[in-house]
């Protein structure tokens, strides 16, 4: 069974308490995004190995059981911005080319391979964005806009074209099984995205405004029932109303990305969406963003802690019922650069997707790329395949199986539980939440060690408020030499009380089943 279910002489590390009184978010969904790699995948790879592919990312008996699934609608950059946009992987198509021409359903297949595939695996819920509108809607007929196009790079006046083109594409995937139960139609609006490498478009906050209250105005006279996410903001401090911004930077207003370029507003987005009753009415109480550069804690710049902090106040401050959702990460700036499949930027992520769930109060927790071919870490998993022809390699990270720790038995309908006798600051050596799933029986809990010895714990379950005793915990390992692997079982002492050591730089998952008493 190994060293992490041993007992360890003398007194605990940390006694942690875990209370079923103290109930915090209901968890909506881990998932991840199709962008950029699974169009070729789809399109070149075997069966076989496609397969293997969706079963980590998709199977909870094979891989990391993810329950939401991003699927990107191109703009048609692939067709039009071969020069602009240099890697192939990048670019996208469009389901349709031109504002007179017909729907062609047979493109981006290799990403609808992936999207039936997530389904077929049990992924509950299906989330499509949009990085741009497509080229024929934009104002220099690119998928990126350019300095010229001003606030925004969607023609003026075409919010209702814009709307009937993602409803066409929402209704024809309901029509064969594959409902989307959220629509992004904007991605990063703060962002000015000039000549990107890759499609993107910016809004100021009048012209988000114009695009999801037209595409909400559409939606209500079908019957699909997809909601809308929104903003999908490039980061927390974009968020904030100003007053919240200066609380957390001393002074100024947010003012990077397109706030330089004279052409409106890009942030204060809570302010924008969930406190304005128009723009509320048509997104829910829900703030959709990115946690890029927010990701480190430093002397007067503590992003993991206080930044969350402020974000989960500023929300509750319109709405006491608020909700977040991460629906984009991974590791950006000095440490994105260069390919690491070890333990050491798994637990960067770990303890990014903690404060996310603890601090923030994250509902949904989603990964950027899923696959990723690139020098960087971007990628759950990774390959070495370019072109049709090379080896279809699948290789996986230790960041794929920490999300697992997480996204594997955290399941939607999950309710963030108390969690005390561990440290809430952003150095805290051992981390740690817990999850209660009343309908599903069982008490999860996700233990971060980020430091350089093994912890002990005295993991006490006696007040979780179910009806029922927990008896044994089974415990999964994700460390330097484990993928997620099931070491064995805890039984309970005197109590409900578990002693559990905890290895040195890794993530353990302890999930139980409610038993009658």
């Amino acid at each position: 069974m190994g060293k992490t279910l041993s007992k360890s002489e003398g007194s605990p590390d940390a006694v942690v308490t875990v209370s079923g009184e103290l109930r915090y978010q209901m968890m909506d969904n881990f998932g991840a995004s199709d962008a950029w790699s699974m169009e070729p995948l789809g399109k070149h790879w075997t069966e076989e190995n496609k397969n293997r592919l969706a079963d980590l990312l998709f199977s909870r008996e094979k891989g990391i059981g993810l329950s939401a699934w991003r699927f990107n609608i191109g703009a048609g950059s692939a067709v039009t911005d071969q020069d602009r946009i240099p890697d192939p992987w990048r670019r996208a198509e469009a389901f349709k080319m031109s504002e007179d021409g017909e729907y062609d359903w047979s493109k981006q297949s290799g990403q609808q391979w992936f999207l039936q595939a997530a389904r077929d695996r049990g992924v509950e819920t299906l989330i499509a964005f949009v990085n741009s509108p497509p080229v024929w809607m934009t104002k220099n007929g690119h998928a990126q806009p350019d300095s010229e196009v001003g606030s925004t790079n969607l023609k003026q006046g075409y919010e209702g074209t814009f709307a009937t083109f993602l409803l066409h594409i929402l209704n024809h995937f309901h029509e064969i099984g594959l409902s989307f139960e959220y629509i992004s139609p904007i991605n990063e609006p703060t962002w000015d995205w000039n000549q990107a490498w890759q499609e993107g478009n910016r809004y100021n906050n009048e012209d988000m405004r114009r695009v999801i209250l037209e595409l909400h105005r559409q939606l209500r006279l079908t019957h699909l029932g997809t909601r809308i996410s929104a903003p999908d903001g490039v980061e927390i401090t974009s968020l904030l109303d100003d007053a919240y911004y200066r609380q957390f930077a001393g002074s100024g207003t947010y003012s990077s990305g397109a706030n330089k370029l004279g052409t409106g507003q890009y942030r204060e987005y809570i302010k924008a969406l969930i406190g304005d009753p128009e723009m509320k009415e048509a997104v829910g109480n829900k703030i959709a963003s990115h946690s890029y550069w927010s990701d480190y804690s430093h002397p007067g710049d503590d992003r993991l802690v206080r930044l969350r902090r402020l974000l989960s106040d500023n929300m509750k401050h319109y709405d006491a019922s608020s909700k977040y959702w991460v629906t984009e990460y991974c590791i950006l700036g000095d440490y994105g650069p260069g390919r690491d499949l070890g333990m050491e930027p798994a637990l960067h992520v770990a303890r990014t997707i903690h404060f996310d769930l603890v601090e923030a109060n994250a509902a949904a927790w989603q990964w950027w790329t899923a696959v990723s071919k690139v020098d960087y870490k971007d990628g759950l998993i990774y390959t070495d395949f370019q072109e049709e022809g090379d080896e279809q390699s699948i290789v996986t990270s230790k960041m794929l199986w920490v999300l697992g720790n997480y996204s594997k038995f955290i399941r939607p309908g999950a309710q963030r539980i108390g969690l005390t006798g561990l440290g809430e600051e952003a150095d805290s050596g051992l981390l740690g939440s817990a999850y209660v799933h009343d309908e599903e029986q069982t008490v999860t809990v996700v233990l971060v060690n980020h430091g350089e010895r093994d912890k002990c714990i005295q993991l006490n379950l006696h007040n979780l408020g179910v009806n029922g005793v927990v008896n044994t915990l089974e415990c999964y390992v994700t460390n330097a030499g484990l993928d997620l692997v099931d070491m064995g079982r805890v039984k309970a002492g005197d109590e409900q009380s578990f002693l559990v050591t905890i290895p040195e730089q890794s993530v353990v998952t302890l999930t139980g089943v409610v038993e009658l008493g």
